[in-house]
């Protein structure tokens, strides 16, 4: 009986191990699956970017990465991060580093312009494409000077006619332009000066200072000199406008009479995430500052990035940002198309059975190759432009941008403009207090039309309903006389008769 069930025994394991043995072989495992390496140059907390937005933009990163191989078992896609600092020298080490890892197919990133130059300089002899979410610098169009070079986001060409329709549409006939030696901020600034004429009355390149990003003492001189209600139009990076604002709150040069434009560098600065009670003073003295911010994308619970913010939720990662549709997301929805885009293009590759590497995601992004990517996204239909390798613009795929006004805790929607031209605007006022005498001042200086401009107005239409009512009058008393004298004849006749 004990020999018989002995036998039992090892006949169950023998089955029991052939089973698994077949369910392996049948299965594919991790080690059948191929892995592609996608790199990251990834924002510091340190550097231009603001500690919190580099905390969601790497929570971001994390978390598409997760979702799309989650969805996926026929290959992976393993991320290789190494920090860019936003800095131009701090990119090309980190880039030469990438360069040298075995299977790595393309990069994501850097997010700021002249850490993205330095990047793309130094892949494109190795042949790796690399493919931003938030360099918008316009010379990183030229396929001459950076071919490996792509963005999901916008040339600057487009920001800055946005800024042109914003300073038209709210009037600003006085502006002062701040911007520094910065990539972005530079050739930003130049063209914003081309297409605003008139508009900008001067314009001062802040010059840098010993371990910040600007001299104060210039900074103050400057702020200094601005008269009573000039707008000054901030085209800088957001530790820069961090430092303006701070000097201005300083100064007490917030709020009336004073207004502040950004754009989407300023605006990727929040005082209610910054350190300390600096934080305190800036939320108050800044509430009413507007600026342009970029697209905040579809976060309803029927789009594509739902599931991403689903995920950012149940992994309870830091820096989950907000997700009502009247709050700014800086580039957050760009950051995990971007990474959908390379998903998008292995799928492809994978489906006509072509070799997955640099070459052929190269390929693909400039348009020379199979899978050219064009999918729905967060921020809509993402495909780009062979020839610029910038997102793709049309009447149907317009270059969209926020206006927004900074409230206590966000930079909140409050229009919006698409190639060039405002399709929504809410009411805005100049931020700030002021006293009953100068509220016509202050009025007029906003796209609502002034107390002094509706007393014109009423008192123009008082005239003109008075003179028709005179002129009825008069008519009426001509009308009545002639009628009497009409019934005085005929009774002269009758009477003759």
């Amino acid at each position: 009986m004990r020999i018989l069930l002995l036998w039992q025994e090892v006949s169950v394991a023998n089955f029991c191990y052939l089973f698994l043995a077949q369910c392996r072989m049948e299965l594919p495992s991790a080690a059948d699956i191929p892995t592609y390496h996608v790199g990251f140059l990834s924002p510091s907390p340190d550097s231009a970017i603001p500690a919190q937005l580099a905390v969601e933009w790497n929570s971001a990163f994390l978390v598409a990465l997760e979702v799309l191989n989650s969805e996926r078992n026929s290959y992976q896609l393993e991320a290789v991060s190494l920090n860019s600092a936003c800095d131009y020298q701090e990119a090309a080490l980190a880039s030469m580093k990438l360069s040298k890892k075995s299977g790595l197919i393309g990069v994501i990133g850097p997010a700021c312009s002249g850490a993205a130059i330095s990047a793309s300089n130094t892949l494109l002899s190795y042949g790796i494409p690399i493919v931003s979410f938030a360099a918008t610098a316009s010379v990183l169009s030229s396929r001459s000077l950076f071919g490996n070079f792509f963005r999901t986001v916008y040339s600057d060409t487009y920001q800055a006619s946005a800024v042109a329709a914003s300073v038209v549409k709210l009037n600003m006939t006085n502006v002062t332009l701040l911007y520094t030696k910065d990539y972005y901020s530079f050739s930003l600034a130049e063209r914003i000066g081309e297409l605003c004429g008139s508009a900008i009355t001067r314009s001062e390149l802040l010059e840098p200072g010993v371990n910040i990003p600007i001299d104060i003492k210039q900074l103050e001189t400057v702020l200094n000199s601005i008269e009573r209600k000039e707008i000054v139009l901030l085209v800088v990076q957001p530790a820069v406008a961090e430092q303006i604002w701070k000097t201005a709150t300083d100064l007490n040069m917030t709020g009336y009479p004073w207004w502040y434009f950004g754009t989407d560098g300023t605006t990727a600065f929040e005082p209610a995430v910054a350190e300390g009670k600096v934080a305190e003073r800036l939320v108050v003295a800044l509430q009413g500052e507007i600026g342009l911010a970029p697209f905040d994308g579809d976060f309803s619970d029927s789009s594509a990035c739902q599931k991403f913010y689903t995920h950012w939720k149940e992994k309870s990662y830091a820096g989950l940002p907000a997700t009502d549709t009247n709050k700014s997301r800086s580039y957050v929805p760009y950051l995990i198309d971007t990474v959908t885009l390379f998903f998008e293009i292995v799928d492809a590759l994978h489906g006509a059975a072509i070799e997955v590497n640099a070459s052929t995601i190269l390929a693909a992004l400039n348009g020379s190759g199979p899978g050219s990517p064009q999918f729905k996204g967060c921020t809509g239909v993402v495909q780009l432009d062979p020839d610029s390798g910038s997102r793709s613009v049309s009447p149907n795929q317009p270059a969209v941008y926020n206006l927004v006004s900074l409230l206590e805790d966000h930079w909140e929607l409050k229009g919006r403009i698409e190639n060039g031209t405002f399709t929504t605007l809410l009411p805005l006022t100049r931020p700030g207090t002021f006293s009953a005498a100068e509220q016509d001042l202050v009025t007029s200086d906003s796209i609502l039309p002034s107390r002094s401009e509706n007393r014109v107005l009423i008192a123009t239409i008082t005239i003109l309903f008075t003179s028709v009512v005179l002129v009825a009058a008069a008519l009426l008393y001509i009308h009545k006389k002639r009628r009497n004298a009409a019934k005085v004849y005929v009774e002269l006749v009758q009477e003759s008769h």
